[in-house]
C-alpha cells in the first residue's frame, strides 16, 4: 500500500487531545457491587486513563497520523483491501471508542489498538513504509500495555462461576439459612429438592439479579453465624 501523503501539522492538535483525555479519565466507565465494586471502579478509571495517555503518545509518535484515520481504499486505489481486511481498524475510531466509553475493559481497547496493526500488517509486505511504521508503533504499544496490564483487577466472575461459587456456599449455610435462600429461590421459580435434612437447588436458570441477591443473602447469614460462633462459651475458652 503507497504511504499516505501527511496532513498538516494540525492533523493532531496535542492540546485538544489533552482536553479530550482529561473529560475521557472523569467518565470511565464504572462498575456496580458495592466496596469491591467501588475500588474495581477506581482501578479501571485509572487503567483507562492510562490507555488514553498511551494512545495519545502512539498518535504523537512521527508515524502516527497513518493510522489516526480509517484506510480510504478508493483513494488509495486499493481494489482488494477489503477483501484482505474483514475487519477494519484505526486509531482514531479507538479515539473514539474510549472517549464514548464504548470499551467494557480495558482488555478491548488493546485488542482494536493490536488489531490496527495487525492489518496494516496483514495488507503490507515487509519492508513496505506502512508495514514499518505499524511494526515500529506495535512495539511501543506492547511495551506501554504491559504496565497497564500488570496493574488490571481481576475481571469479575461469569454468571456460569458464580452459581458454581454460590452453589459452594449454600451448602455450608445452616439449615434454617439454607431455607431461606430456598424461600427467594422458590419464588423466582427455581427448582428446589431436600435431601438428608439438605435444601439442594437448580441455579441453572437464576439469572443475574437473583445471583446478585443471593449473595448478598448468604454473605448476611455468613457474616451472622460467625458472629454466633464468637459469642458461644466453646470460642472463647478455645
Amino acid at each position: 500500500m503507497p504511504r499516505p501523503k501527511r496532513p498538516p501539522p494540525v492533523f493532531f492538535d496535542e492540546s485538544r487531545h489533552k482536553l479530550r483525555r482529561a473529560a475521557a479519565d472523569a467518565d470511565a466507565p464504572s462498575s456496580g457491587g458495592g466496596a469491591g465494586g467501588a475500588r474495581r471502579c477506581c482501578d479501571l478509571s485509572r487503567a483507562f486513563g492510562r490507555c488514553r495517555a498511551l494512545l495519545d503518545d502512539l498518535l504523537r509518535h512521527d508515524d502516527g497520523w497513518v493510522f489516526e484515520a480509517p484506510v480510504d481504499a478508493r483513494a488509495l486505489g486499493l481494489r482488494d483491501y477489503y477483501t484482505v481486511i474483514a475487519d477494519p481498524m484505526d486509531l482514531g475510531t479507538v479515539l473514539r471508542r474510549l472517549e464514548c466509553r464504548r470499551y467494557a475493559d480495558p482488555s478491548a481497547f488493546a485488542a482494536d489498538v493490536r488489531l490496527t496493526f495487525r492489518n496494516a500488517m496483514s495488507y503490507n509486505n515487509q519492508g513496505d513504509p506502512v508495514y514499518e511504521s505499524a511494526a515500529e508503533l506495535s512495539g511501543i504499544f506492547e511495551d506501554g500495555w504491559a504496565s497497564i496490564q500488570a496493574e488490571l483487577p481481576p475481571p469479575p466472575l461469569t454468571d456460569a462461576e458464580r452459581k458454581v461459587k454460590l452453589n459452594d456456599d449454600l451448602n455450608g449455610l445452616s439449615v434454617a439459612a439454607q431455607r431461606t435462600v430456598a424461600g427467594v429461590l422458590k419464588d423466582r421459580g427455581a427448582c428446589l429438592l431436600e435431601k438428608n435434612g439438605k435444601v439442594e437447588v437448580d441455579l441453572g436458570k437464576v439469572d443475574a439479579a437473583t445471583l446478585d441477591e443471593l449473595g448478598r443473602l448468604v454473605a448476611k447469614h455468613r457474616a451472622a453465624d460467625t458472629d454466633v460462633d464468637a459469642r458461644s462459651p466453646r470460642s472463647r475458652t478455645a
